[in-house]
Order: structure tokens, then C-alpha cells, then sequence
């Protein structure tokens, strides 16, 4: 028998347009009205789904929203719960403090993308465009974090460095949760497409100073769209 909540009866199926904004908004009513009470499981990813009439990636997408905001947990084997009606006063992705993550980033990825200006090979520039191109055409949010993480990788193997390129994977495996956090402010997803463009740019001139500089940018938007997430509706209404 599916877990459904007495709010499934008042859910309206909702477009493709911002899915994962407004899944994300209607479980947090749902929460803080006292539909979804604390301890209470939500249905699986597939009755989520059908309730809502989106995909599961959305759904996924929406969950990972809110266990950073701390209103809910996901329990191996058992699924996700609510654990508070309120959101947590700071985001928290992988255990550590969105601040913290960026700091690292920016001590390994500014210099990446420095060196790979430097020396990296035809090879690896077409392997950078190719994964930039897929990146821009996937409508999928688990895909294209994916792709974004394996466009950072890429640049970090390019510096010729493996250590470099195994640090930025395994911190990429703690900004997940990050990623599709961020990817909830309108234009995101445009101005990262820009920002990547502008870093594999300065690479193919081989103008590290030019791909310092794009990728300073790139991390100093990722810390604003933080911070306008700490912001978010969402977040005051907490």
C-alpha cells in the first residue's frame, strides 16, 4: 500500500516550468501546515511523481532541497522523513557549511583552471568542449550535475596534475548537494552555462590569468546564489 498524505488530495499536476521550485514550495507548506507531521515518511519518489505529474529527477531535485534546509532526513532503506517545521538557520550540504566547501573549491580550482591554460593538450580541450556541449543540452538536473562535475574533473586533468583531478572529484561528491540546491534561483542555470563558457574560453586562448579570473567569477556566483538561497521565501517563512 503507497504512503500517501491526507494533503495528496489537493495537489494539482503542475508543468515542466520551475517543477522543482514548485514541488519544493508545496511539500514545505505541507510541512510547516502540519499535513506532513514531524516523523511522518513521504510517499516514495515514484507516488511523489505520479502525485505531482514530473519526473522522479524533479522530485529527487526538490528532496535534496529540503533535507539541506533541514526539514527533512533521508533514512537508508526507509526513505525520507520530516524531522522539523522549520528551516535550519544555516544550509548545510554533506555535513559541512556551504562557506567551507567554497573555500576549499576556490584554494584548488582557481589554480586548475590556471594551469590548465598552461599546458593542457588538444585532447583534453576537445574532451572539456564535448562535455560542456552535453552540459547545455541536458534537461535532465541529475545528468547535468553530473556534467558539471565532470567539467571541473576534466579541467583539474588537464593541469597533468592526477592528485589535483581526484581532490576536485571527491569534493564534487560533497557539492552535490550544493548544485542542486543552487540550481533553484531562476537564470541559474543560464548564468553557469555562461560562466563555464567563459573558463573553457580562457583555456583555449591559454591565458591563465584570463582563466583565473573566470573561474574566480564562477566561484564568486556560486557564494551569491548561496546567499540569495539563505534568503529564499522559503527560508524566511522558516
Amino acid at each position: 500500500m503507497s504512503n500517501v498524505p491526507s494533503f495528496a488530495g489537493s495537489i494539482e499536476k503542475i508543468g515542466r516550468r520551475r517543477a522543482v521550485d514548485e514541488v519544493r514550495e508545496r511539500l514545505i507548506a505541507s510541512i510547516q501546515s502540519g499535513e506532513l507531521g514531524i516523523n511522518e515518511r513521504l510517499p516514495s519518489e515514484n507516488e511523489l511523481a505520479r502525485l505531482f505529474g514530473v519526473s522522479r529527477p524533479v522530485i529527487r531535485e526538490a528532496l535534496v532541497s529540503l533535507d539541506a534546509m533541514g526539514l527533512t532526513v533521508a533514512r537508508n532503506g526507509s526513505g525520507t522523513f520530516v524531522v522539523a517545521t522549520e528551516v535550519k538557520p544555516e544550509l548545510v550540504f554533506g555535513g559541512y557549511a556551504p562557506e567551507h566547501l567554497n573555500q576549499v573549491r576556490r584554494y584548488v580550482e582557481i589554480p586548475s583552471a590556471e594551469e590548465a591554460a598552461r599546458c593542457c593538450s588538444e585532447a583534453q580541450l576537445a574532451e572539456i568542449a564535448s562535455i560542456l556541449d552535453r552540459l547545455e543540452s541536458e534537461d535532465d538536473a541529475a545528468s547535468r550535475n553530473k556534467l558539471d562535475a565532470d567539467f571541473h574533473v576534466a579541467i583539474a586533468r588537464a593541469t597533468g596534475n592526477p592528485l589535483l583531478a581526484k581532490i576536485i572529484g571527491n569534493l564534487r561528491t560533497m557539492v552535490e548537494e550544493e548544485a542542486f540546491t543552487a540550481a533553484r534561483l531562476p537564470q541559474r542555470r543560464s548564468q553557469a552555462h555562461s560562466e563555464h563558457r567563459a573558463i573553457y574560453a580562457a583555456i583555449a586562448a591559454r591565458d591563465p590569468a584570463l582563466a583565473r579570473a573566470a573561474m574566480t567569477a564562477h566561484m564568486d556566483s556560486i557564494d551569491q546564489s548561496i546567499a540569495d538561497l539563505e534568503e529564499s521565501p522559503g527560508k524566511r517563512r522558516g
